[in-house]
């Protein structure tokens, strides 16, 4: 009998993969030991042994029909069969195995296993038809030798194990398939260097066969007296600077391949190390860039050929999407690459070609492949230049598809400037740069021509240079000609853009001036122009003093033709230097007159304004149901000492066409609000103050400004300030004006329309904003008894403003019929002559408000 077993393992080991076996002490096997004598029947402790033994455990009988002699527990567990189905069954090993050629070949192993216990793995069936692997051993010290021979094995699940081995398998054979056809270099070499594995593509650079390359490392093969050697050496070098650092390292080198041709390459590689630090493997990956690289140096050297030209290029993709343009382009447009690239190319600047244009260049493109011809661009800064344009398509050899265009671009504005230099030459004066008379005169008769068509009025300007002669003489002509300059540029900037500036001879200069209607107007212009011209003028340091004698004639009134306004006005010039020169003077008498008196009625006017001389009347507001005053209107008056009195339709439009209105409103409103101020501290604290404002301060944006200088200075309650406008007020510049009314409303001020029914846009501002009163002009008023229309305007005008809750005032009531009349139409305030005239403080002191008290 054997010796007990000494031990029994449990789990395998995690470093072998071949499983720990049973030991034995093992007698001499020499001879053959039947089973009987291994284990008696008297004795089953060690079949109760086998039986209950962890591991699978089988007994095969090998004859001429194998079959099984035991099957313990952990096996029944393991296949699902019991040991009474398999035990002694002749189709029990086919139950298990039920491939037959398969079955045969693992018999067939088993025979030639020696007593060595060497492992078979063999694929069994379970009960439930699923396949497990099991590493199988012998025991050789159980085995018997004799006419039949029973192997006694010790069975491992090893199905898991075999799945991951397969897949393994797998993934090498995948890897190994890409590593061989990787159409970049790969090596892959142990912690020394030498080659481990090398793709084809590798090997074909180095010129080597694997055999020749695998185990030996660069250095050695260098010495080898490879075509490579240089490059070998300096790969070595960077290898060992990447073990050195211990990450991955990117590089580019370059060297002889085994042709001995210069080749560039990318590099990768990357170390790995043990645990300790030791060094395992590098993975090398060299990627040949020599066609990359010489087709960026082309490209580079394309680039800089077209950086180099005098042209600008533009080269777009099919989509005519900027992919690059170069420094001339640069130069020409102002526009840098990164501002055009990506984005898509304007051919043409914007409003100086009609689509119709456009479209024709790029059919003629795509149709014949080119389009060359003058057009204009646009510089970044927005100038518009002349441009000769070239433009191809390109197209791909083979395809014919469209692949990109490009546009070559010479600026000829150089040229344009020679052509208009000498265009200039033939139409301007060489010492001043003004247009000469012959282009004057052409200048003239255009705007003229708009003028008739328009309907408007001109004023032309002879200009003459007083005691020029003299100057020039005493001077000399370089002084002469520099003075001439000097007021042509002045001129040229009074008149603007607009006007016909030119020299005609000599010291003699035109100004022809649109928009000109009145004699005041032009006496205004000639006025204005000889204060900005004749100013002293510094020759060699020395200041001369310039005067002027200027002749105006108007256009249609003096003649309708330049031949015929320029005589005249020619005719008027000398006739200011005859009355004394540094004046100017009308092609008229009458003329002269009227804009005499004009400029000193302005000049009057001024200083009654600064001298603070004109003075406010007021006339009461009354609330028709009760007939108390409620308000009082500002009205202003002006008593010239040497004129007398001066009427409000002259002095308010000469106000506003001299730009006097802004500081007459601005004394109105202070005035007006500071007597208000003056009655509420009476006690009337009910009083309202209204106060007209003018169109034109609207246009200066002066209003807001003055009404809170009012408020503030005056200190009267901001609801007790209506202010009147007129409806050519919301007729200038609508979107101001409505901001204006906005913030005029947030300082709690009140708003009316006066005037209303005279305009028609007055329905559409009350949609808009929110009046707080509307004021019927007095020429429906004053008929409402007598006539029909315009009774029922009146009715209208009051039915509207009840609907949109608005207070309704009538102007112009003169008669007790009429303020009837209009308290039975529920008209909320009149005003006019039935009531009272405009009168002065005191007297509506006396009149209106002692009463209330």
């Amino acid at each position: 009998m054997p010796q007990p077993l000494r031990a029994l393992s449990d789990e395998l080991d995690a470093g072998n993969t071949q499983p720990d076996f049973l030991e034995f002490d093992v007698p001499d096997t020499t001879t053959p030991m039947p089973m009987e004598s291994m284990f008696p029947v008297q004795d089953s402790n060690h079949l109760t042994l086998l039986r209950d033994w962890p591991h699978a455990v089988l007994a095969l009988e090998m004859g001429r029909e194998p079959r099984l002699l035991f099957w313990n527990s952990q096996a029944e567990h393991l296949l699902g069969y019991e040991a009474l189905d398999l035990v002694g069954n002749p189709l029990g090993l086919t139950l298990l195995c039920p491939d037959q050629d398969y079955r045969t070949r693992k018999l067939s192993e088993l025979q030639q296993l020696g007593a060595g216990g060497v492992d078979l793995e063999w694929t069994l069936t379970c009960r439930d038809g699923q396949k497990l692997r099991l590493a199988w051993s012998l025991l050789p010290m159980l085995q018997t030798q004799g006419v039949s021979r029973v192997f006694w094995l010790v069975g491992v699940d090893v199905s898991r194990r075999a799945l991951t081995e397969q897949a393994l398998r797998g993934r090498d054979r995948l890897l190994r398939s890409l590593f061989r056809h990787l159409p970049d270099m790969v090596y892959l070499k142990d912690g020394r260097g030498a080659w481990l594995m090398a793709n084809p593509a590798a090997l074909a650079v180095v010129g080597l066969t694997e055999a020749q390359a695998i185990g030996h490392t660069n250095l050695e093969l260098a010495d080898r007296g490879s075509p490579m050697a240089a490059a070998l050496r300096l790969s070595a070098l960077n290898e060992e600077a990447t073990w050195q650092t211990g990450r991955a390292s990117h590089l580019q080198e370059v060297g002889d391949d085994a042709q001995g041709m210069p080749r560039s390459f990318d590099v990768v590689r990357v170390p790995s190390f043990a645990r300790d630090g030791g060094r395992l493997h590098m993975l090398v990956i060299r990627r040949d860039i020599t066609e990359q690289r010489t087709a960026a140096t082309k490209l580079e050297l394309a680039g800089r050929v077209l950086d180099q030209g005098s042209d600008g290029i533009v080269i777009c993709d099919a989509d005519r999407q900027v992919m690059m343009v170069n420094q001339a382009f640069s130069d020409i447009s102002g526009f840098a690459a990164d501002e055009m690239v990506g984005r898509p190319y304007k051919l043409l600047a914007d409003g100086q070609h009609d689509d119709a244009f456009l479209a024709s260049i790029w059919s003629a493109v795509h149709e014949h492949g080119r389009w060359s011809g003058e057009v204009w661009g646009r510089r970044k800064t927005g100038e518009v230049y002349p441009q000769w344009l070239i433009l191809s398509a390109l197209r791909h050899r083979a395809s014919g598809e469209l692949t990109h265009y490009v546009a070559a671009v010479s600026d000829l504005s150089s040229r344009k400037a020679a052509e208009e230099k000498i265009a200039f030459l033939s139409t301007r004066d060489v010492v001043t740069g003004l247009p000469n008379r012959t282009q004057v005169a052409m200048r003239a008769e255009v705007a003229l021509d708009r003028a008739r068509v328009e309907g408007d009025g001109v004023a032309l300007l002879v200009v003459d240079i007083d005691n020029f002669k003299t100057l020039n003489d005493s001077l000399g002509h370089a002084a002469g000609d520099y003075l001439l300059r000097e007021i042509g540029q002045r001129l040229q900037h009074f008149g603007g853009a607009q006007s016909v500036v030119g020299r005609l001879s000599g010291d003699e200069f035109l100004l022809m001036q649109a928009g000109i209607k009145t004699t005041t107007d032009a006496a205004h212009l000639a006025s204005a122009m000889m204060e900005a011209v004749a100013q002293p003028v510094t020759v060699d340091d020395l200041p001369v003093n310039v005067s002027l004698s200027v002749g105006v004639a108007l256009f249609p009134s003096d003649g309708d033709r330049f031949d015929t306004l320029f005589g005249r006005a020619d005719a008027a010039m000398y006739a200011a230097k005859r009355g004394g020169r540094a004046a100017y003077q009308f092609a008229t008498a009458s003329m002269n007159d009227a804009a005499l008196e004009r400029l000193q009625l302005e000049a009057a006017l001024r200083a009654a304004i600064e001298q603070e001389a004109l003075r406010l009347e007021y006339q009461p507001l009354i609330e028709l149901s009760s007939g108390r005053m409620v308000g009082v209107e500002a009205l202003c008056r002006w008593d010239d000492p040497e004129r007398g009195s001066i009427p409000p339709g002259v002095f308010i439009p000469l106000a506003e066409d001299s730009g006097l209105i802004q500081s007459l409103g601005r004394w109105v409103l202070r005035e007006s609000t500071r007597q208000l101020k003056v009655w509420h501290d009476a006690g009337h604290t009910e009083l309202l103050m209204a106060v007209n404002l003018s169109a034109r301060q609207f246009q200066h944006g002066a209003v807001l400004t003055q009404v809170e200088e009012a408020l503030v200075a005056s200190g009267i309650n901001p609801a007790r300030l209506e202010l009147e406008l007129t409806e050519s007020v919301l007729l200038h510049d609508g979107e101001a004006v409505m901001s204006t009314l906005r913030q005029l409303k947030a300082l709690g001020v009140k708003l009316s329309i006066d005037d209303f029914g005279t305009g028609y846009s007055s329905f559409a501002y009350l949609r808009r904003f929110k009046f707080d009163k509307i004021k019927i002009d007095q020429s429906f008023v004053r008929d409402l008894i007598d006539d029909p229309e315009d009774a029922a305007i009146v009715r209208g005008i009051i039915s509207l403003a009840i609907s949109l809750g608005l207070a309704v005032l009538a102007e112009g009531v003169e008669t007790d019929a009429i303020a009837q009349r209009l308290k039975t139409l529920k008209c909320t305030y009149a005003q006019g002559y039935h009531f009272a005239r405009p009168l002065r403080p005191e007297a509506l002191a006396s009149r209106f408000l002692s009463e209330a008290g």
